[in-house]
């Protein structure tokens, strides 16, 4: 009986092999792509913060090429490989590749170009080329460093409408990214992932959005109960610069709104200039001056004479002033968005997240000038504030 039923189980066995034989015969025939595979660890220093350096170890594929991608123009750009020699003509770009680990292709920059520190660093050993300002590149420069690729700025309109047509005239290749012209953390995003596909480093970029993310969480998370918006004038150079303001879709005002105030040019587009009479209807409650390379001193002798000494900001002595790096990481779109947020939510909020205490950010009372330092609040100058 046993050598019956072995007998039945393998006529079937037999016939199942045979009708699956016939049918893969007969189906479609799949094809096979065989991938190469390989385990990469790459140092990527500096994702977030400039004290923080963060290694990846990841699964790569081997990227496909040639590769088209479509820059912030809506042009397609193709690439046969990725590019190894790269001029960068704007900060914030400079900053994305540093951080990608992309640091080593870059052979020229911006003048403004000065983080992480290593970019100066190159500079000085000369190693990276300085090919003017974003506003005024030098084509010839550029043309002589031998790139296979520019990286621009949308926005910077001299770029878009004067630099980048010579370099294609020149066989020199221009790719532009949204940059300076980044609306709110999601359009630096697609910078990253931009520059990802370009270099080939999808993962790597993924690995920086991650990170960016978690810590702007870790920020908004603490917001959640927090009700009151501070009204926020954000004011871009002393007041005789001309009032100039950051505009509801502007970068600045998704850190001032996500920080968990409210931006009082929020109404309008772009960089409006402000008048007195409409600031001083809206008193602000917070004043935030990027000073560039403005002595804050001096700010402050400006800003005591000034009509701002009639708002709520300056007689409860939240009268910000912020330069050198404080400046820079809240002007770029870049990868330091966390930290910038994580500085102006200790501005507008200093309840939840604690005095910001930082030696680039300057705090005017009614009749003093604080320069705030890590640990301590360090007088700089004693002043009786004019009558006006």
């Amino acid at each position: 009986m046993q050598i019956k039923y072995a007998v039945v189980i393998a006529i079937v066995l037999v016939i199942g092999i045979a009708a699956g034989y016939t049918l893969s015969t007969l189906g479609p025939k799949p094809t096979t792509t065989i991938t190469q595979v390989g385990t990469i660890t790459t140092p990527v220093t500096n994702v977030v913060t400039i004290t923080t350096t963060m290694y990846t170890t990841a699964t790569a594929l081997t990227p496909s090429w040639p590769r088209v991608v479509v820059d912030a123009l809506g042009r397609e750009v193709e690439f046969d490989k990725p590019p190894v020699r790269v001029v960068s003509v704007i900060p914030s770009i400079t900053e994305h590749l540093f951080t990608l680990g992309l640091g080593d292709r870059v052979v020229g920059v911006d003048k403004y170009s000065n983080w992480p520190p290593e970019v100066l660093e190159l500079v000085e050993q000369g190693k990276i080329v300085v090919v003017g300002g974003p506003w005024t590149l030098d084509v010839e420069k550029i043309a002589s460093l031998k790139p296979d690729l520019v990286l621009m700025c949308r926005g910077v309109k001299p770029q878009e409408t004067q630099f980048a047509p010579k370099l294609e005239e020149m066989s020199i290749k221009t790719f532009f990214l949204m940059c300076d012209a980044a609306k709110n953390q999601y359009d630096v995003y697609m910078d990253i992932r931009t520059l990802g596909k370009v270099f080939g480093v999808e993962q790597r970029a993924e690995v920086v959005i991650e990170s960016i993310q978690r810590k702007i969480d870790s920020v908004t998370s603490r917001l959640v109960n927090v009700t009151k918006k501070p009204k926020v004038l954000q004011l871009a150079g002393p007041p005789s610069w001309g009032l100039w303001s950051a505009g509801g879709d502007t970068f600045i005002s998704w850190l001032i709104t996500t920080a968990g105030g409210t931006n009082i040019a929020s109404q309008y587009s772009g960089w409006p200039q402000l008048s007195p009479e409409f600031i001083l209807l809206q008193d602000p409650e917070i004043i935030i001056i990027t000073a560039m390379d403005v002595d804050p001193k001096s700010l402050f002798e400006e800003v005591s004479q000034s009509f701002l000494t009639n708002t709520t900001a300056w007689r409860s002595g939240r009268v910000y002033v912020l330069t050198a790096e404080a400046d820079d990481m809240i002007s770029r779109p870049g990868p330091r968005i966390a930290d910038a947020l994580t500085m102006i939510a200790q501005i507008i909020h200093p309840e939840v997240f604690g005095e910001v205490q930082r030696g680039d950010v300057a705090k005017m009372s009614s009749a003093e000038l604080w320069l705030v330092a890590p640990a301590t609040l360090v007088k700089v100058v004693d002043m009786v504030v004019a009558e006006v």
